[in-house]
């Protein structure tokens, strides 16, 4: 029975122990706490198919003996019905984390509780796509893309906090001792029928070795790929870049190296942490340390572990360092310590030291890659030969019907390219992609109101479950929808963020997600862990296979568990994993939103109130002509609505920039220093150019160091009828 302690909060940072400054904005923005199961429910699932013939989560064989179809009945049986009638997988399944056993449940943040989900099954956080669509691979969102990086680091920081490892472990070893139950009464049939014993304690041990190493190896060879990605134009601006002093580092050399550094230290802290170590859990020998390996480096402790790490690269680097210096000055050459070729090679020194330590640490790379666990066990289902399973999809719903058939079918097109844009480093995506299938379905043709959610839900239930050996697979806890709002975000150029501080790549088309088994009248099953959540979610049309399906496939998230990443987006739409430098920007934007919505609000009761709007009467807008003095004044040529998607700087709409300077003004003289940062950097930024969100940074905290002099009421209005007098009246 569960103690009634209060389980370990990672939540709280007096908890836990940090080595790396880089996971301190993890942990200090978990701001929606979960409830962690550590080893994941879905896993007893995923390990009796294991235990039936299926291959280790790594793809690799098993040669140990396998239990048979005809003996999953006995995990439905307690092995001492006298004393205690629990059966053999409700005590399993109790040890995970329940009412009657939840000593072991940790809380933690959604920021890493959402992580370790993905990669508790193999999940990349972002495959390439997403990588490069959300311009990740660029210089200007290289502090977002080493959040993404440092995420990896900190999921595995929590995963490796003593009382997570202690609770893990016992978590294992509680059900190591059930499974022998289950071997006792499974071998003593088997000996009645002179079969050979089986051990599913040894089955179990096996099968989560292998499991950890496909989710740290998984994980670990992501985010040293996008190390080396981001490393290698920098060195290459390193080595090109040529100073004016070469004995004084210039601001170029500066920033160059403080981001090799951040990359140096992210790759650190994934050689060491990005590792589950398994001593103490039953049936398991760890490998010997070799003799020329320091011990410390191969510790099981996290904290004991990083230092050793960081000490032996220091050594290592220098050693190195000492030897280039000394080559160089063999050839005679004279150091400089802006030397272009000098801090291009101290770099390269580090990266061997970095190299060399790694193997220390880790032991030598699992080759191949394993695939995603997700893919290997379809892809077993579909080339085993008693298996009739041949393909796996989701159901699509057509629920908007004013677009002819022509502009349908475009739109269609569009769609079904953009969901199979997937998978470039998911390993074993391009063997599953044939596989996978969208079914389409026509709801003017079945009857469907249009954009009706619950018509679709219930005829989604009415065609009942398919059979489980039918040759084509549809999911049944979740499908899709192609609403109005669906079809504008792919034939709609003007669908994008509300303001240029957003990556594109997160304004891309979408689609609605719906919960098959969402019941109105209940609501969310965690209401607490999913805030708002209403049984549907828009998602990206690239993440429908490698996010949405893998993880339903995998059992590690549901519909609800993604809800909450996808509410602070403009849109409410799932873009799949976030850093918190993203939502800082997008809760940025979703407030200035806010704040114009309730200025237009004010405006329009003060209008209702008779309140006189204070600026000068004028009948027209003159055009840029009449301005400057030349030409005829009059209405304006150019159209009151332009293009959709062309970007509209000072010089092309002065009324939109009177407006955004009074409303600048608004939000400075009500102390909103945060959004008016954001719409003073709008107003400096050229036509075409995207904001710069460091400077707004710097703006933001300009403003509350010194904030602007209070202005009454009277000198504002005062301030916008001279500024409106001088944009737009003719000259006398």
């Amino acid at each position: 029975m569960a103690s009634g302690r209060r389980p370990y909060s990672h939540t709280n940072v007096n908890n836990v122990s940090m080595n790396s400054v880089l996971t301190k904005v993890h942990i200090e923005n978990q701001e929606l706490e979960i409830v962690d199961r550590l080893i994941e429910p879905q896993t007893i699932a995923h390990f009796l198919e294991f235990a039936l013939g299926a291959p280790l989560p790594n793809g690799k064989a098993c040669d140990l003996v396998r239990m048979t179809p005809d003996e999953i009945p006995l995990t439905q049986r307690s092995p001492d019905p006298d004393a205690d009638q629990t059966v053999i997988i409700d005590r399993v399944m109790n040890r995970i984390g329940s009412m009657q056993d939840g000593d072991r449940l940790c809380c933690v943040g959604k920021n890493i509780h959402s992580l370790k989900n993905r990669l508790w099954e193999g999940i990349v956080p972002l495959c390439e796509q997403r990588w490069k669509e959300k311009g990740l691979n660029k210089t200007d969102n290289f502090d977002v893309a080493c959040q993404h990086l440092s995420a990896v680091c900190a999921t595995f920081e929590y995963l490796n906090q003593p009382k997570v490892m202690a609770n893990m472990r016992d978590t294992f070893n509680l059900i190591w001792e059930h499974w022998r139950e289950l071997e006792v009464m499974l071998n003593r049939q088997r000996a009645e029928k002179q079969q050979p014993s089986v051990s599913v304690t040894g089955l179990w041990t096996a099968y989560m070795t292998a499991h950890f190493e496909v989710m740290t190896e998984r994980a670990h060879r992501w985010v040293t790929v996008k190390v080396s990605a981001l490393r290698a134009p920098l060195l290459t601006t390193l080595r090109l870049h040529r100073p004016v002093d070469l004995d004084t580092l210039d601001r170029i050399q500066w920033r160059t190296t403080d981001a090799l550094h951040k990359l140096a230290e992210i790759n650190c802290v994934a050689d060491y942490g990005i590792l589950i170590p398994m001593d103490g859990y039953k049936g398991y020998t760890p490998p010997a340390i070799p003799s020329n390996i320091p011990p410390a480096l191969r510790s099981t402790v996290w904290s004991v572990r990083g230092e050793a790490c960081s000490r032996r690269l220091k050594q290592v680097t220098r050693t190195a360092r000492y030897q280039s210096i000394m080559q160089a000055r063999a050839r005679g050459e004279t150091h400089h310590l802006a030397d272009p070729v000098s801090l291009h090679q101290a770099c390269l020194d580090q990266i061997n030291g970095q190299h060399q330590l790694r193997r220390e640490v880790r032991g030598n790379p699992v080759e191949p890659v394993p695939r995603e666990p997700w893919i290997t066990r379809l892809l077993y289902w579909i080339q085993s030969p008693n298996d009739r399973r041949q393909s796996f999809g989701l159901a699509i719903y057509r629920l908007t019907y004013k677009q002819s058939d022509a502009e349908w079918d475009a739109c269609k097109q569009k769609i079904e390219q953009h969901i199979a844009d997937w998978g470039l480093g998911q390993t074993g995506s391009s063997a599953i992609k044939p596989h996978l299938k969208l079914h389409w379905k026509d709801g003017k043709e079945l009857g469907i109101p249009e954009g009706d959610i619950e018509a679709a839900r219930k005829h989604f239930h009415d065609l009942g479950p398919l059979p489980l050996d039918a040759p084509d697979q549809v999911n049944d806890r979740v499908f899709l929808v192609v609403d109005e709002p669906s079809v504008a975000s792919y034939t709609s150029s003007s669908y994008s963020s509300a303001l240029l501080t957003a990556r594109d790549g997160d304004f891309a088309g979408f689609v609605l997600a719906v919960d098959a088994e969402w019941n109105p009248s209940e609501g969310p099953d965690r209401p607490d862990e999913s805030p708002g959540y209403h049984g549907q979610m828009r998602i990206l049309g690239s993440l429908v296979w490698g996010d949405l399906f893998a993880m339903h496939t995998s059992q590690s998230a549901l519909l609800e568990d993604l809800w909450p990443l996808a509410l602070d987006h403009p849109n409410t739409v799932y873009v799949g994993p976030v850093v918190p430098d993203e939502i800082k920007d997008w809760r940025l934007q979703n407030g200035l939103r806010n704040m114009c919505l309730r200025a237009v609000a004010d405006y329009a009761h003060n209008g209702i109130n008779g309140t006189p709007f204070p600026v000068a009467p004028v009948q027209t807008i003159p055009t840029r002509a009449a301005r400057s003095g030349t030409g005829d004044a009059g209405p304006s040529a150019s159209p009151s609505n332009p293009p959709p998607g062309s970007a509209q700087g000072q010089e092309d709409n002065p009324l939109r920039s009177y407006l955004m300077r009074a409303f600048h003004r608004h939000l400075q003289r009500n102390n909103h220093h945060r959004e008016a940062a954001l719409v003073g950097e709008m107003l400096a930024t050229p036509p075409n150019q995207t904001v710069d969100m460091e400077r707004v940074r710097q703006r933001m905290e300009q403003g509350e160091a010194n904030p602007a002099p209070p202005m009454s009421r009277e000198e504002e209005d005062e301030l916008e009828r001279q500024e409106f007098e001088r944009e737009f009246c003719p000259q006398q």
